[in-house]
């Protein structure tokens, strides 16, 4: 809470630290969003102004859904999944994932929230640059919860680099996983 009268968040959700939910940033989300569900389940995802987004399915019924997490949770209800997904098994170890464009944060946040929902027992940590500024972000995935810091920010300096670094058990999948939805290539760091 906020302290002035009960209500408000004092802290931002951790998609809102990653990018403003701002109309065009919750439309990318539920692009994104609805590009990464399997196709079968038969959900649309879209914004609904600035107050989140709507999950419908094909006879009609809509849940709102304020943030990422309540989406995805609606929709593993409904029995939905992430297209083409497959267990985070394997070493602990760490894997860098290139994007030569800069990477998109509205996506890179659906996709952390549907590794979230989807395996809820999985524990990485995702070291992102901000190509919209010169800060980098750390993004912790933790029985099936999301937090983002800012760990870096350069103020007025250079861009950092647009490498993220994947660290966790199951590392070399989750890598595989972003590059499938965000068109990066794995690269095993030394």
């Amino acid at each position: 809470m906020c302290g002035a009268c009960g209500a408000g968040r004092s802290v931002p959700r951790w998609e809102d630290i990653l990018a403003p939910p701002t109309r065009s940033v919750l439309a990318a989300r539920a692009a994104s969003t609805d590009r990464l569900l399997d196709g079968g389940c038969g959900l649309r995802v879209r914004s609904w102004l600035s107050a989140g987004y709507l999950l419908s399915d094909r006879v009609g019924r809509t849940t709102h859904a304020a943030d990422l997490d309540t989406l995805w949770r609606a929709a593993g209800e409904r029995g939905a999944r992430p297209k083409d997904w497959r267990p985070l098994r394997g070493a602990d170890t760490t894997v860098s994932v290139e994007a030569p464009g800069g990477w998109d944060l509205a996506t890179a946040a659906v996709w952390f929230a549907a590794v979230a929902r989807s395996q809820p027992d999985t524990s990485l940590e995702i070291t992102l640059p901000d190509p919209g500024g010169a800060r980098t972000l750390l993004v912790t995935i933790d029985s099936g919860a999301v937090g983002a810091v800012v760990v870096t920010d350069f103020g007025d300096g250079p861009p950092p680099e647009a490498t993220a670094v994947v660290s966790g058990a199951g590392a070399v999948v989750a890598a595989r996983h972003l590059e499938k939805f965000g068109g990066r290539r794995p690269r095993r760091r030394a």
